[in-house]
């Protein structure tokens, strides 16, 4: 009996080393060769583009008096734009610099109607009256997972019909359109989504796909002038069933935009899909700033710095959430004020760069209003939101494809790269394995790592040389506890400076140098500026591009994480 147990825990031991050796093998393949930046020109063109009018017609969204005007106004935005992007809505102060833009470059912006008024839905309505397929309307019940807006906005994208909702039909009725298709008496659930789905899948571009509730007020227009499909879904199980038969339709690298309601979630189903999400539900305006092509310039930080005194401790601030798209075009102080203020130590930014494709323009203006104490990496994780270890290998091939040719036009040359920590030997390996997927490139020199959970900064320091480039996972994570930032402490702050001051200093190992990222939602500018005034001066504040410089120079290039 005794033997019989000691073969079964010697065959259960073989089991578990074999299983371990496929699960190896399963991404240990032969990595790619890297392609040529001119191979792949095109390789990222989301959004089609069309000529920007000499006449652009602008309306303030102080005069709706309801979602209900916000969505149709923006709804009709879309359908005009299928043929010429013509009418902006102002949503926020950035919203007035991009006309100002639009302006210099000589475009006329029309705020007033015929009667010399500002602006109105109904007026706006009377006036594009003639752009509306067959003056046609479709009529949906606004409900909170926008189950028929979306569909009615499908049917936009296809037909070029004006969603209308239920509460506005008498102003759809008295500007002359006519009712195509009556949606209010249908039963809105998944299957109502799906089923249209089912039947009109083939009828769409599928260049990305678009993750919507009724709440959201912005990228509708992009859906309906682009053709992208829209739906939303509850993460229950039938839904997250729906969503993952949209995205494998979609096929490989296909952004999902928008946003849903559990991120982690949301996020990992489409990694595992092989596609990856850009965070953009509350982008306003695309239908008309995705063809305003605008030049990209380089950066303003255009030299590395060289550092060589050996009595320091190396640190690079970085400041996370660059995948954001909206949160940087719509201006939100917690990207462009922190930008502008004077700063008097260096910081990197993560910066998306699929902005080129949704506005150039903002890039522009981020760029310009820069400094040299400022530096732009990718990111996350690339030119969407993914993890890289549970992507599919043949997608990842096309992903970091896509990266390192949306990196080369944005004057990118580092990646933030988000996953979950490893915690095994084969989890390490496999996390390698993903990175040479990025390190294959010969402009990508490295990245940063913010490994789940505990808030970007489970590596702990870790830094794993791959194909001779270091990727650094974040020591620290400047992220306050209750991830509001409204009980943020001088206390506090001194707290987490003690941490870093207590860093070794060895600019000849892994101990001399630490990534500490920001938390953009928590650490305002004054309370970063309070934390860096409390760091000891043997504490160097470097950015992104000089600390990996240096830890190339001076360390041996082998994986190893520091000692505290």
């Amino acid at each position: 009996m005794k033997k019989k147990r000691i073969l079964l825990a010697l065959c259960s031991v073989a089991l578990a080393v074999a299983i371990a050796v496929l699960s190896l093998c399963s991404f240990s393949s032969a990595v790619p060769e890297q392609k040529n930046i001119e191979e792949l020109e095109g390789c990222w063109d989301i959004c089609r583009e069309y000529k920007m009018p000499e006449k652009l017609y602008v309306i303030d969204s102080a005069t709706f008096r309801n979602k209900e005007e916000r969505h149709m106004a923006v709804s009709l935005q879309g359908v005009v734009a299928r043929k010429a992007p013509k009418i902006f809505i102002i949503t926020n102060e950035m919203d007035r610099k991009y006309l100002q833009a639009f302006e210099d470059k000589g475009i006329e912006l029309v705020y007033k109607d015929s009667k010399g008024n500002n602006w109105t839905l109904a007026t706006l309505l009377e006036a594009f009256k003639g752009e509306i397929a067959d003056n046609g309307y479709v009529l949906y019940k606004e409900t909170e997972k926008a189950e028929g807006l979306n569909v009615a906005t499908n049917l936009a994208s296809l037909y070029g019909w004006l969603p209308v909702p239920e509460s506005l039909k008498a102003v759809a009725d008295d500007t002359g359109f006519v009712l195509k298709e009556d949606l209010t008496d249908d039963e809105y659930n998944r299957g109502f989504q799906e089923s249209f789905f089912d039947e009109h899948k083939e009828e769409f571009d599928f260049n990305a796909v678009v993750s919507l509730k009724y709440e959201a007020t912005g990228l509708r227009d992009l859906a309906i002038q682009q053709g992208f499909y829209i739906f939303y879904i509850d993460d229950d199980e039938d839904g997250d069933r729906f969503r993952e038969k949209v995205i494998k339709y979609a096929g490989d690298n296909v952004p999902v935009l928008g946003w849903a309601k559990y991120e982690v979630k949301y996020v990992t189903q489409a990694s595992k899909n092989g596609n990856m999400v850009i965070p953009s539900d509350h982008s306003h305006n695309n239908s008309v700033l995705a063809s305003f092509k605008y030049e990209i310039p380089e950066q303003k930080h255009s030299t590395t710095k060289e550092y060589t005194d050996t009595n320091k401790h190396y640190c690079a601030l970085v400041f996370s959430d660059g995948d954001n798209v909206q949160w940087i075009q719509n201006g939100y102080n917690e990207y462009f004020q922190k930008l502008a203020l004077e700063k008097a130590f260096p910081i990197s930014w993560s910066f998306s760069p699929s902005m080129q494709e949704f506005s150039p323009l903002t890039m522009n203006m981020v760029y310009s209003q820069a400094t040299e104490n400022d530096y732009f990496i990718a990111g996350v994780s690339g030119v969407g939101y993914m993890h890289p270890t549970e992507y599919p290998k043949n997608a990842l091939a096309g992903f970091t494809d896509i990266t390192a040719y949306a990196m080369a036009k944005s004057d990118l040359e580092y990646v933030c790269v988000l996953d979950n920590t490893p915690s095994t030997y084969i989890g390490n390996k496999r996390l390698e394995n993903s990175l040479q997927y990025y390190a294959r490139y010969d402009n990508i020199k490295g990245g940063i790592l913010s490994l789940d959970p505990e808030r970007y900064e489970g590596g702990k320091g870790k830094v794993y040389f791959v194909n001779e480039k270091p990727f650094v996972s974040n020591r620290m994570s400047l992220w306050h506890p209750d991830g509001e930032g409204a009980t943020v402490t001088k206390e506090w702050l001194q707290q987490q400076a003690q941490i870093v001051n207590e860093y070794d200093i060895d600019v000849n190992s892994v101990n001399g140098y630490s990534v500490i990222n920001i938390h953009p939602w928590t650490i305002s500018i004054e309370n970063l500026s309070y934390f860096v005034s409390q760091l000891d001066e043997d504490v160097q504040l470097v950015t992104v591009d000089e600390l990996l410089f240096m830890m190339q120079e001076n360390i041996p290039r082998k994986t190893a994480a520091p000692n505290n």
